[in-house]
């Protein structure tokens, strides 16, 4: 009975690629963080950190939401060629998938908007909107569709915006003019980026064949844009932090080829560069970290001061503490 019990439990932990939910968090916290350095304004009271929960238990509904139908959507086509799946190996009905992905779909959108600082709901409800679409389209259609990996790239690209914007980001402050609001967007752009390059791999996963090597190499190219976003004119960053990001990206991919080699090594791969995501977050922190000096400047025991505090410490834990919990949470939970 309890065997039964616990195999079932496992079955919808595995529905849920939950082991990748610390990358989802890394990535909205990495937009939120630079959204709050640019609000204008530094609200800081317990309303400020159930906004900051709330966006995170919302964005991971939607995460897992989207897993969960993505195999309901795929029954079929497991059970001829991944019968060890759960929903064909007869632990979840798809009845029951579509039924839990779709409530857990709806929570979180409703958690995610109203989890967004007042007078920010609008557009926070507009790009929420969109990340649902997009998980929609993606689940029910990215077998056999060459425009999916960009439908699962928005959907990335999304949750930094979402952050951004929820805290109360302002792109038409007078930080973000020009250059600026195009170094504000090389972060969702690499993400969409390395999403299309990782499902460009990972179709080969449980397919016939190698992934081409151009798509492996476009992985190395994948975050130059937060190099080249801090050289931009009138553009103010740390360029180290980015550098930094891009080797510990750069390197891990490097390690994982050479541990992996192909074909053979696909789903290893796939899960690797899956877990690298919130390097990409932490190379993005460039203008985030030349901001919080300003903010580290203000007077001792001061709201921003406190914040600046905080927020240094936020920037790399994050991005560092996501990569690792995701490497332990994959030895349990199936990342694909």
């Amino acid at each position: 009975m309890f065997a039964r019990f616990f195999a079932k439990v496992r079955a919808w932990l595995v529905l849920t690629r939950g082991s990748n939910l610390p990358t989802v968090w890394s990535n909205l916290v990495a937009g939120w963080l630079l959204g709050y350095a640019y609000t204008d304004r530094f609200p800081w009271a317990l309303g400020l950190l159930a906004s900051f929960f709330g966006l995170l238990l919302g964005v991971s509904l939607i995460y897992v939401g989207g897993m969960i139908l993505n195999d309901a959507f795929d029954a079929r086509w497991d059970a001829e060629r991944r019968s060890t799946r759960p929903i064909p190996a007869g632990l979840v009905s798809a009845r029951a998938a579509f039924v839990v992905g779709g409530l857990a779909l709806a929570f979180g959108a409703w958690f995610t908007v109203v989890s967004s600082l007042g007078g920010h709901r609008g557009i926070t409800f507009a790009l929420v909107a969109l990340l649902v679409a997009g998980v929609l389209v993606d689940a029910r259609w990215h077998k056999g569709v060459r425009w999916a990996p960009a439908v699962m790239g928005l959907c990335r690209a999304l949750l930094p915006l979402i952050g951004f914007f929820a805290v109360g980001g302002l792109v038409d402050g007078p930080h973000f003019r020009g250059w600026n609001l195009v170094a504000l967007l090389a972060h969702p752009c690499v993400l969409w980026l390395l999403t299309f390059s990782v499902t460009l791999v990972a179709r080969h996963e449980a397919g016939p064949g190698a992934p081409p090597r151009w798509a492996e190499w476009l992985l190395y190219l994948v975050p130059v844009p937060l190099l080249l976003a801090l050289a931009l004119p009138d553009v103010q960053g740390v360029p180290k932090v980015a550098v930094f990001g891009c080797a510990c990206f750069w390197l891990w991919i490097w390690l994982s080829n050479r541990r992996h080699p192909l074909p053979a090594g696909v789903g290893r791969r796939v899960a690797d560069r899956l877990a690298a995501f919130p390097l990409v977050d932490f190379a993005a922190a460039g203008l985030f970290c030349h901001q919080v000096a300003y903010m580290r400047a203000a007077t001792e025991g001061s709201v921003e001061a406190g914040w600046a505090g905080l927020a240094s410490a936020l920037v790399w834990m994050v991005p560092f503490g996501s990569f690792g919990l995701t490497l332990l949470l994959r030895r349990w939970i199936p990342t694909t």
